[in-house]
């Protein structure tokens, strides 16, 4: 009898934990992901209309990318900026591929690119019909300290990454810009 208990017991444990591992990652905050209902906007479509994001009207400047960087969106004082980079992915990556683990791979890739780069934490989202990693950290950039929001958004074979960043004192001011343009941005999935 104890061994059939101790054997319902495991597989109910087994089922559990296979249970919460399944479950959707949680939603970001309004601040970190979503769209700024008040936010006067403008759209972006990258080269070749394989990309697509809204981003602010007033204040705000595209800058021509080149091969890993497709664009850059600066605030005309400079006090905030996104770069948009792409990359192509060894393998074509499903929703359920988007794990920790994947975050903390992100993490080393930022560690291993900007050496400044301090307090990195990733987080695996889920929001707007697909996950991503929402990475958090502090550089020390080319004006000075840098807080930096990082979404990294596989489609299929390509890895998106928006990196958004802002003086720490800034940072609060530009948060709903860089949530509304992470919500608003599209891929095709087409390769470069």
């Amino acid at each position: 009898m104890n061994a059939h208990r101790s054997f319902v017991t495991a597989a109910v444990l087994v089922t559990a934990a296979a249970a919460l591992a399944a479950q959707a990652p949680p939603t970001p905050a309004p601040t970190e992901y979503g769209r700024a209902a008040k936010l006067d906007v403008q759209a972006f479509d990258g080269p070749d209309k394989r990309i697509h994001l809204e981003y602010p009207k007033k204040d705000w400047e595209l800058v021509p990318g080149g091969i890993a960087t497709i664009a850059s969106l600066v605030q005309k004082k400079g006090e905030a900026a996104v770069v948009i980079e792409a990359s192509r992915l060894n393998q074509p990556l499903s929703p359920d591929d988007i794990t920790d683990l994947f975050g903390q791979l992100e993490g080393e890739t930022v560690r291993d690119r900007q050496p400044s780069a301090v307090n990195i934490q990733p987080r695996v989202y889920g929001a707007g019909g697909r996950r991503f990693v929402l990475l958090t950290y502090e550089r020390n950039g080319v004006a000075g300290p840098e807080r930096v929001r990082q979404y990294s958004i596989p489609v299929g074979s390509e890895l998106y990454r928006l990196i958004c960043s802002a003086a720490p004192p800034q940072f609060a001011r530009y948060e709903t810009v860089f949530a509304h343009i992470a919500a608003s941005f599209t891929s095709s999935g087409a390769t470069h």
